[in-house]
């Protein structure tokens, strides 16, 4: 029943428009504008199904079809202010559904927004899952580096000039679906394009993240989904947050404690281009997760799937300092069809191409991802992935990935097949 309180209210507020609106476009999807021109709205969707088949190692992990993702989005303007509401059904109940939900206005040539949206990190992090390269984002996303950390709440502002943009927030470590906490963060990004032309394009960026957990934060982790969604991870970093994690005493069985709270800081560099139908991008993020712990061997094989890889002491323990982190990936297409992924100078990130005939386009994909952390010897994940798209229409792809997943610290080496349908309206 929670979920379809969301759906509801979407479809009202859409029918009450309607009812004092004069104009309705249709081109491009659906939009209603009051006869004033004071009130409008849109509305649109994805829908992505897929399918996951496993080739088990040592994990051995269920082969399945799930909804990907199942949004509804509504948004438009009220007296000049910028509104947009995002559900994810797919996501289970309505709090864990809010993607994108904010209300904006125009500021300083820019957009500022208030409310919950993606802090400005990671170019293929900031790129519509409509038109991401592979069914999953690289490790230095939210799929990795950022795992459980997307979406924030807080207050933003975004601009573009030229070849440049620019965007900054600062907030709440929460989203609409975690416990409310006194952690706080901010993150910017800055991106160049020094050629943009009609079919090429250079791109160049940098980033900068500081999370600071405090009290009631959650814990702070990277995360690497070697093996795809739905298949094993390998746990990289984690600092604590606040005290839920902690327990035992020095000699139990199982303990940890140490340090409360702890940031998280994260820069970023992007490059990327495009040549006809060739693409290529390329990101690298360095990770500092403060530590300062204590726990016992047990806990940590619970916590990194395998035992210590150096040696802990058998009064105190297994110590965990700060820890330093790098993740990276290469990725690159080719649209052997001919078309040409444009680049979206707005946002200062590439988009799905659109095919130049009613057969379709084909796009050829390959992806190398890696990370891992210095201070715990051989705590490392990477995968390969080749794949292939086929976009039957602006609005309709279908999708393939074979990954080959591969972990140094477990010894895993658990593949995953995927295949996605995908409709965005």
């Amino acid at each position: 029943m929670k979920t379809s309180l969301p759906a509801s209210l979407l479809l009202g507020a859409t029918l009450s428009i309607g009812a004092w609106a004069d104009e309705a476009k249709t081109k491009g999807g659906l939009e209603i504008v009051s006869d004033d021109g004071n009130f409008s709205a849109s509305l649109g969707g994805r829908i992505h199904f897929d399918t996951y088949l496993f080739d088990p190692d040592i994990e051995d992990p269920v082969s399945t079809t799930e909804f990907r993702r199942a949004r509804i989005t509504l948004e438009g303007e009220a007296y000049n202010f910028e509104y947009k509401l995002e559900q994810d059904f797919a996501a289970g109940s309505t709090l864990s559904g809010y993607r994108e939900v904010w209300i904006g206005h125009d500021f300083y040539g820019g957009t500022i927004r208030v409310g919950q949206f993606k802090p400005f990190r990671a170019m293929e992090e900031l790129t519509s899952s409509n038109e991401i390269l592979m069914l999953e984002r690289p490790f230095t996303t939210a799929t990795g580096l950022f795992d459980g950390r997307q979406f924030q709440q807080g207050i933003g502002w975004n601009n573009h000039w030229a070849c440049y943009t620019a965007g900054v927030m600062a907030f709440n470590l929460r989203n609409a679906n975690t416990p409310r906490n006194e952690g706080v963060g901010a993150a910017g990004r800055f991106t160049w394009a020094p050629l943009n032309e009609e079919l090429s394009t250079v791109h160049l960026g940098f980033s900068y993240s500081h999370e600071n957990a405090n009290r009631n934060s959650l814990l702070l982790e990277s995360e690497a989904d070697y093996a795809g969604r739905r298949g094993p991870s390998q746990l990289i970093a984690l600092t604590p947050g606040d005290r839920q994690l902690f327990l035992g005493d020095f000699g139990d069985e199982e303990f940890f404690f140490g340090k409360q709270g702890g940031s998280v800081s994260v820069a970023g560099l992007e490059l990327a281009g495009t040549w006809g139908p060739f693409y290529a991008q390329m990101e690298y993020a360095y990770g500092n997760y403060d530590g300062d712990y204590y726990l016992s061997e047990l806990f940590f094989e619970e916590l990194f799937d395998a035992p210590p890889t150096f040696e802990c002491d058998p009064d105190f323990g297994c110590y965990i300092g700060d820890q330093d982190v790098h993740a990276w990936y290469i990725q690159g297409s080719w649209l052997i069809t001919g078309e040409h992924k444009p680049y979206n100078s707005k946002k200062g990130i590439f988009k799905s191409a659109k095919p130049n005939s009613p057969w379709g386009a084909w796009e050829l994909t390959a992806r190398y991802e890696s990370m891992q952390n210095d201070e715990i010897p051989d705590l490392e994940a990477d995968s390969w992935i080749v794949g292939i798209n086929y976009y039957h229409n602006p609005k309709v792809r279908f999708m393939l990935n074979l990954r080959f997943g591969d972990n140094d610290f477990t010894g895993d080496g658990t593949n995953q097949l995927g295949i996605r349908a995908q409709m965005s309206w």
